[in-house]
């Protein structure tokens, strides 16, 4: 009896994974749609984000832009920077003039500069030489990575902090030729600007 209803709650426990597996693309992507906003409903929605990149042939250029980037937010706002990343990047490749995953790029890597920027501190304070010059490499290539996708969000979004802190890396990295081109980059580069990836059911 014990193992008969151990079996009844295993197959109600994962029978929402299998119906989930067992939905159309469309009907998939409309459940998806409806709760990828919601606070309480993240983990569902990113499960269902990953059974969408599963089906990606099966999706438009926009849907799959749209789930890309999405789950690459869901995973940031539950703790997972690390795994946000490849899926920005990705919906970056997909959509490129949509510039909202280029601001969530630019400042996961601007937080990584912050935390290399308060290391090199403690070693100049310890007179560390070799370790401090080891982070401004690493804070270097860090801040380049950083700077294109914190440009393009500025370009399509402006806004005064934004661009104070795209100009304080440049300053940091001794660059005043970025910083004097600066505002001819910006005017290029808002000619292809998407800012909202509409739903296509």
């Amino acid at each position: 009896m014990k193992k008969h209803l151990l079996y009844i709650l295993l197959l109600l426990a994962t029978s929402p994974f299998c119906f989930a597996q067992t939905k159309s693309v469309k009907d998939l992507y409309w459940d998806y749609s409806q709760i990828r906003m919601e606070d309480t409903q993240k983990s569902q929605a990113i499960s269902l984000a990953e059974e969408l990149i599963k089906k990606a042939p099966e999706l438009s250029k926009t849907q799959l832009g749209n789930v890309t980037y999405h789950l690459g937010r869901l995973y940031e706002e539950t703790g997972n920077t690390e795994k946000a990343i490849p899926y920005y990047e990705q919906a970056i490749k997909i959509t490129p003039a949509y510039f909202v995953p280029y601001r969530a790029l630019g400042f996961i890597l601007l937080s990584k500069c912050n935390a290399i920027g308060a290391k090199m501190n403690e070693a100049g304070k310890a007179k560390d030489l070799k370790l401090h010059k080891e982070l401004y490499a690493k804070y270097r290539e860090t801040a380049l990575q950083a700077l294109p996708y914190l440009e393009k969000s500025q370009a399509c979004d402006p806004d005064e902090e934004t661009k104070t802190i795209i100009n304080n890396l440049y300053q940091s990295l001794k660059d005043t030729a970025s910083i004097a081109s600066l505002d001819e980059r910006l005017k290029k580069m808002a000619t292809n600007c998407i800012s909202l990836l509409e739903d296509e059911y």
